[in-house]
């Protein structure tokens, strides 16, 4: 039951007509829509998820496909691979509106690509469908301020397979006095009442109340100020909710110029040509996009592209850069990587030693041009490749979702069932000595051992489907 208030805020938002269309879609079923991975390494062999599934290719995310609930992928092994990213079609549109822009072509072109921060990220699917567009160059803070939702954030950004990613924990405006001027593109995907999800999550109905809309909206307010403090001139800000509120969108929009002059509202009309159904915001910023469930195919959505008039480079950032770590066992790096690892992708991890950093015995290696993190509650600062252990290197389940068949001197495929089995904890059989990467129908999976015919599971037991 639709909160009789929410119902008459629609009336007065759609008017009578399109009210009705709107009222309607409650009693259709939502549709499933996932993120197919680019980043994952595949062979000729690799399983087609495209047929295997009979996915249907959503038209405004070139990685973004329709799929059929009796096919719903759920914790199939392909999942665990970090071969696709179940994300609803609507929530893919603030994504594509950066990725699609010219201003993203024109940073991630140039050499060093561009600085981005996703300040309300979890659970990653924004943050995941803009790291694969960026394809490893530049780096992308990915943050979350509830501990809880970070992890799974973390988690999200490794299963997809990010190196250039760094996880923090932190509330924005402790950021925004870090970050000062430094970020090229800002993205506020804003806690928001949730109407957008009214149709998939009935739970979200039942918390709506009138004045939680005003709590969003304010908490929204202080968002989109200290985005705009780390946003350097000449870059943007992506603003989205998955809510249908004026108060929550375009007021939003409208408060943020008003304090802020130099902020402009950029047309997305490439994202409006391929999105059957979409809306314009509400004038005078039609310039925005409402996607509205019975005219759009997919839930609620709300998505602005603002500039920042100008044209800088970014700020120094605050304490400078983060330092390496000197690694005092390289014999055991080494020797792991020359035993486990062919040639090119050994010398691809050898060859970024001047950006590894410890964090107690893990070794990551860090995006290039790493600001200071010091003071920061960091969960992940990039690529996690691995662990000292005494005498010995064990490799990061991390480092096995970058890397594919053709990196590894030993790759042991598997089909779904036994994946399946695999990701459950179970040792497969399989020739070979010493570690071995596991894969799902060609798919990288995780880390195995084998001796003796036997592959001994070393898939986190944290990450292991239970039951």
């Amino acid at each position: 039951m639709l909160p009789e208030v929410f119902k008459q805020n629609m009336k007065d938002l759609l008017g009578d007509e399109k009210f009705h269309l709107f009222e309607s879609s409650f009693s259709e079923e939502p549709v499933s829509a996932l993120r197919i991975n680019p980043l994952k390494k595949k062979t000729e062999s690799s399983a087609d998820i495209i047929s295997l599934m009979k996915l249907e290719q959503i038209p405004y995310e070139e990685s973004g496909y329709y799929f059929d609930p009796e096919h719903v992928p759920g914790r199939r092994p392909f999942h665990d691979a970090g071969v696709y990213y179940i994300q609803d079609p609507g929530a893919m549109v603030p994504g594509a509106v950066l990725t699609q822009s010219e201003f993203f072509r024109r940073m991630n072109e140039s050499e060093k690509g561009m600085k981005a921060i996703d300040l309300c990220a979890s659970p990653g699917g924004k943050s995941t469908q803009i790291a694969q567009a960026m394809a490893g160059k530049g780096i992308l803070f990915t943050n979350e301020i509830n501990k809880g939702r970070a992890d799974v954030l973390s988690c999200n950004i490794e299963r997809m397979g990010i190196e250039n990613a760094i996880v923090l924990n932190e509330s924005t405006d402790k950021l925004a006095d870090r970050f000062e001027g430094y970020f090229d593109a800002v993205i506020v995907d804003a806690p928001c009442s949730g109407e957008g999800m009214f149709r998939k999550d009935p739970g979200a109905i039942a918390e709506w109340t009138p004045e939680s809309v005003g709590v969003c909206a304010e908490r929204q307010a202080q968002i989109l100020e200290n985005a705009f403090r780390m946003l350097r001139p000449g870059g943007v800000l992506v603003y989205s909710t998955c809510t249908f509120e004026k108060e929550e969108n375009e007021d939003r929009i409208q408060a943020l110029m008003e304090a802020h002059p130099e902020m402009k509202l950029e047309d997305i009309s490439y994202i409006k040509e391929k999105a059957a159904g979409c809306a314009d915001g509400l004038a005078p910023y039609e310039k925005s996009i409402r996607l509205m469930p019975g005219s759009f195919k997919g839930e609620g959505q709300y998505a602005a592209l603002l500039s920042k008039e100008g044209d800088s480079e970014s700020a120094l950032p605050f304490g400078g850069f983060e330092m390496s770590s000197k690694v005092k066992d390289m014999k055991a790096l080494e020797a792991f990587l020359k035993a486990v690892l062919k040639e090119d992708a050994a010398r691809k991890i050898l060859d970024a030693k001047d950006r590894f950093r410890l964090f107690g015995d893990n070794l990551y290696i860090m995006p290039e041009d790493t600001p200071s993190l010091s003071g920061l509650k960091v969960l992940r600062c990039g690529l996690c490749i691995g662990t000292f252990k005494k005498d010995r290197f064990e490799p990061g389940h991390a480092l096995a979702h970058t890397l594919g068949k053709d990196d590894v001197n030993l790759f042991i495929d598997t089909d779904e069932n036994t994946a399946e089995s695999f990701v459950r904890g179970m040792t497969l059989e399989g020739e070979g000595n010493g570690w071995c990467l596991v894969g799902a129908c060609g798919y990288s999976l995780g880390w195995g051992k084998a001796s003796g015919g036997k592959v001994k599971n070393h898939y986190p037991k944290g990450l292991r489907i239970q039951g």
